[in-house]
């Protein structure tokens, strides 16, 4: 293999890499993970929001579990463009997400957003080193109550925020805590 092409396949690895922490977060808020999403960050991670909210990546954890999740009995957090860069053991990576929350009382928050990231390499561990977010749009809805006139394989499992979710049974790799 050319020396070329094994640099080109690190940088390959390295976006892989950084992906996964994108997916770890978005699993980590939908099923109430708290230490998965801890553990995407470095401990010294800073967390900026804007004027809405600014802190450590670890304080923006305590934040959302402690103050925020609670009011919402289910919310869905989807990665869609992802652009990243690597230089050496630094990089940066631009994602859009769409978020969707509903209140136990039917109402819904759609939001469309973007995370600006900066990621290294520290101790041979990529981590977010900073993660600053901005919000494109949002569309607050009421849920539509259930239909018992629906065909029956419309009929589906809940999706639960915690442990008790569906896919810890079918997918045992997917245990909780920190990513692997």
């Amino acid at each position: 293999m050319s020396l070329d092409l094994e640099a080109r396949m690190e940088v390959l690895l390295v976006k892989e890499r950084l992906h996964e922490l994108e997916m770890a977060y978005c699993r980590g808020i939908d099923r109430r993970d708290p230490d998965l999403i801890r553990s995407i960050y470095f401990e010294d991670a800073i967390e900026d929001h804007g004027e809405a909210w600014q802190g450590t990546g670890y304080e923006w954890v305590d934040y959302i579990f402690k103050d925020y999740l609670h009011q919402f009995e289910v919310t869905a957090h989807y990665v869609m463009n992802e652009w990243y860069k690597v230089d050496g053991d630094r990089a940066e990576g631009e994602t859009h997400r769409a978020s969707y929350h509903r209140r136990p009382n039917g109402e819904e928050v759609t939001a469309g957003s973007r995370t600006f990231n900066r990621y290294e390499k520290r101790d041979g561990v990529w981590r977010i080193s900073y993660r600053g977010v901005t919000r494109d749009w949002m569309k607050e809805t009421r849920a539509a109550p259930p239909d018992p006139a629906q065909p029956k394989h419309m009929i589906l499992r809940p999706s639960l925020p915690g442990p008790q979710d569906v896919s810890y049974g079918v997918l045992p790799m997917f245990t909780r805590g920190a990513i692997d």
